[in-house]
Parts: structure tokens; sequence; C-alpha cells
């Protein structure tokens, strides 16, 4: 049995494993695996055998039932899909950081919390109400985007 393992966003083939390995740990938003599927083109997937992904001949896209060589025009597409990808999984982890890790959670709520004594100096001052701190970190989590 045959697996290969590609980005969900963009079918972008990264390994092909002829002993049916699960790829357990790959993150399911962002990897897929499909089982037997077609290889018009054959199994080949670096130049080489050790060479560079993306290479025109060598680079593999899921499509459907057929696990093919890329065009030229979907290879170029893979850097972007990756890109979106890792941003992503940055503004997840810093959300993550945010929410659950004790020492950076602290420190960021310290640092929110000086500077909503801050604003609320400024919004007195035109007449508007104070913000609360839990109005700043939820407008801190809001605020994570994944293009920064």
């Amino acid at each position: 049995m045959t697996t290969v393992l590609y980005r969900a966003n963009g079918g972008e083939v990264v390994k092909i494993s002829p002993t049916n390995q699960t790829f357990d740990q790959r993150d399911p938003a962002y990897w897929s695996v499909v089982t037997n599927p077609n290889f018009p083109d054959g199994t080949e997937l670096r130049e080489g055998g050790n060479g560079p992904l993306r290479v025109l001949g060598f680079a593999k896209i899921i499509d459907g039932a057929d696990c093919r060589n890329a065009t030229q025009p979907e290879i170029d597409g893979f850097p972007a899909a990756e890109t979106t990808d890792e941003n992503i999984m940055d503004r997840d982890g810093a959300i993550d950081l945010f929410q659950n890790h004790p020492r950076f959670r602290k420190m960021m709520i310290a640092f929110a919390d000086v500077l909503k004594d801050e604003i609320n100096i400024l919004r007195a001052e035109h007449g508007f109400a104070d913000r609360s701190l839990a109005q700043l970190k939820n407008a801190m989590l809001n605020r994570m985007d994944e293009d920064d």
C-alpha cells in the first residue's frame, strides 16, 4: 500500500511512502494523506532521489485520484500556498502563546494593562468611557492576523 503526504492548500506532494507510512504526526489542518492513488507519471518525487522539491518533471500534485507531475504554473503556486500556511500557523501559535503559555501570558497582560491605563487617560480627556483589561485582551486576540 502506498501513501502520499500532501499540502491540503494547493495539493503539493511532499512525500510518497511505498511502505504505508501513516503520517500520524501531521496537522490535518494543513496536511492530508491519500492512500493508493494512481501514479500516471511514476513515483519519483525528487531529481536524483535526493534533489530539491518543486522541479519540473519531478514535482507532484494531487489531482483527484491521481498523483501526477505538476505543471510549471502549479509549481509556481506552491510557495504562495506554503507561505499562507506558515502565516496561519504563526497566527495560531501566537494566539496559543497568549492564551496558554504562563510566562508569555503574564508579560503580555502586564503590557496590555499598562497600555490600558495610558489609553484610559486619553479617553477620559475626551469624555469617553474607560476600556477594561478584558476588552483590551479580546481586541488583541481579534487583531492577531496571519498577514502580520
